[in-house]
């Protein structure tokens, strides 16, 4: 558990630092996570949500933390939920979807692994 406490409050501080002192357009340019030979925008997407309200951010984040425990049902499931939700910009909707297929493609790739 603590070293889920510190590996979080390393992304956090990379976010913050990301958006003290980057533009949206430096997040176009972050490499994707490559997953069993899939390539998925996670840094992207937190990027994108740097600077979103609390009620979004914290989905994606917890989204993306799925993805690094291979939980990409679970992920994708999270993501697609916010997707729903009122307020985001075409480029963030366009972002998780874009994500979503990602997590598809590669959910084809591996079988799902149980929630912990």
């Amino acid at each position: 558990m603590k070293m889920r406490v510190v590996w979080g409050g390393l992304c956090l501080a990379f976010l913050v630092l990301l958006g003290a002192c980057s533009k949206s357009s430096e997040a176009d340019k972050l490499p994707p996570m490559e997953i069993e030979g899939v390539k998925v925008d996670t840094p992207r997407l937190m990027a994108e949500f740097v600077n979103a309200p609390p009620q979004l951010q914290k989905p994606v984040n917890d989204a993306v933390t799925r993805v690094r425990y291979k939980q990409y049902l679970q992920a994708m499931m999270a993501l697609d939920e916010v997707l729903k939700s009122p307020g985001l910009s075409d480029k963030q909707k366009e972002l998780i979807a874009q994500v979503i297929g990602q997590l598809k493609e590669l959910l084809s790739k591996v079988p799902p692994q149980p929630n912990r």
